[in-house]
């Protein structure tokens, strides 16, 4: 029997990453599920986490539990864990607004707030990770903690032409979809106070090196904008979150 996946989605990427995993394992009452490398997003930033648990959703099989801990809101939320009802996937967190997406397209089966230990210096490892090692190794839901509304969910609402993730080539994912497009098309993109003049074409690679190009991207149907064998996004100055405007010219 393969073992269930858990995945951690997290800014907390030194020894704060083992101290995670091994509160995660001591709280178990089962060897049965494995944690998968860390999903890396940047620092505090909800639109990269919330897209990047919304990726990961969309690949990994049934039951996979799936920890998000990033939080840099002001505010003490909700600590949350449910399980959608497309595909069963268990998510666990703090209520910052990263699971409305996620829950908009997968929908809420069960839902409950963790029990409330009080203010711990390192929620991810006092109070998280416990919760998720329940949780992986069978403990029920209503084991852990008190049912809570779905609709007290919160959102992020990201707008058309946000960027969603800048990946290590400099290539961004950008929350725009393109339609009715064949290669040779031309678009252009503002930038902060740049223009940058684009090309469509479906394979990025096709094209000649330091060329702009906008293209069919890999994750949930978006596009990506990149620049073929450069640096991007990378010598831009913007970040997951921030918006761009793209228009076909």
């Amino acid at each position: 029997m393969k073992k269930r996946k858990v995945l951690i989605i997290t800014d907390c990427i030194d020894v704060a990453f083992l101290e995670m995993r091994g509160a995660i394992y001591n709280n178990s009452v089962k060897d049965n599920f494995i944690i998968e490398p860390v999903i890396e997003v940047e620092s505090y930033n909800l639109i990269n986490t919330s897209f990047m648990l919304r990726l990961v959703a969309e690949i990994y099989p049934p039951g996979t539990l799936i920890s998000v801990i990033v939080n840099p809101i002001e505010k003490r939320t909700e600590r949350i864990a449910g399980i959608t009802k497309k595909n069963n996937i268990y998510f666990e967190g703090t209520n910052t607004g990263v699971f409305g997406w996620l829950l908009k397209d997968f929908g809420c089966k069960d839902l409950v707030e963790i029990i409330d230990p009080g203010f711990k210096p390192f929620g991810g490892k006092y109070v998280h990770s416990p919760a998720v090692g329940k949780i992986a190794s069978g403990v029920p839901l209503s084991k852990i903690g008190k049912p809570f509304n779905p609709d007290d969910i919160r959102n992020l609402n990201i707008k058309k032409g946000t960027i969603l993730h800048i990946d290590n080539f400099g290539n961004a994912k950008i929350f725009y979809k393109i339609e009715d497009a064949k290669n040779g098309d031309k678009y252009r993109v503002y930038i902060n106070d740049k223009t940058i003049d684009l090309i469509f074409w479906e394979r990025m690679m096709s094209r000649s090196d330091g060329e702009w190009v906008i293209y069919p991207g890999s994750s949930l149907g978006f596009a990506e904008i990149g620049e073929v064998r450069g640096r991007g996004f990378l010598s831009m100055g913007v970040n997951p979150g921030s918006v761009i405007k793209i228009e076909k010219i």
